[in-house]
């Protein structure tokens, strides 16, 4: 669903920017991650947090483009499973739940911010798709290469824990990139709409 910015009383550019900093924040999260010194239960919660904020920026973008709406209730159901499984063992199929509703939360997300700005640059309307299919690609390589080196590792008896550690965080730096890219088309992304605002303002001054 393609709705008009002009219309809306909400300003994009001020939650566009919020999510910006959010991507930064996991960025970094993520980095410190694979800090040995660094407790896994603190970077968890620290994540738990960021998507948090994320999803209420989902809900403030949601009058621009409901698929903003969409992508909120998905990564709230998946906040809620990663709660569950947190606390409650055997929930697996939570798991596999939360992972596909990952994908389509990120597909609705992505698709909002093309269509947000397919009107005012169809380039970087079209490279959102392809972002997306990227991060969909690198998201299946870090599944199948770390579920290949734990088999791998179980079969010769070595140490399964330290070295998949290894195995994620080389498998872990293509998303890493992506995150990268999605700061800068996020940047792109509200600067194209803040020119269109400004042409708008300087053609009902004349």
């Amino acid at each position: 669903m393609n709705e008009n910015v002009e219309n809306s009383a909400v300003q994009p550019e001020k939650w566009l920017r919020m999510l910006m900093y959010i991507a930064i924040a996991t960025l970094v999260n993520t980095a410190i991650s694979f800090l040995p010194v660094v407790p896994a239960v603190l970077t968890s919660w620290i994540a738990r947090g960021i998507m948090v904020a994320m999803i209420v920026c989902m809900f403030r973008l949601a009058p621009v483009n409901a698929r903003y709406r969409k992508a909120g209730i998905m990564r709230a159901v998946i906040l809620a499973c990663t709660l569950i499984t947190s606390f409650i063992s055997g929930t697996s199929l939570l798991n596999v739940a939360a992972s596909i509703l990952s994908i389509v939360a990120g597909y609705q997300e992505y698709s909002a911010h093309s269509e947000l700005i397919a009107d005012k640059d169809a380039k970087l309307s079209g490279k959102w798709h392809s972002l997306f299919n990227w991060s969909i690609a690198t998201g299946l390589l870090l599944g199948f290469g770390t579920a290949v080196a734990v088999l791998l590792l179980t079969l010769m008896e070595m140490d399964v824990v330290g070295v998949t550690a290894l195995v994620v965080g080389i498998l872990s730096v293509p998303q890493m990139i992506l995150d990268l890219v999605y700061v800068m088309y996020i940047k792109k992304t509200i600067s194209a709409l803040e020119n269109t605002a400004g042409k708008s303002f300087e053609a009902l001054c004349e």
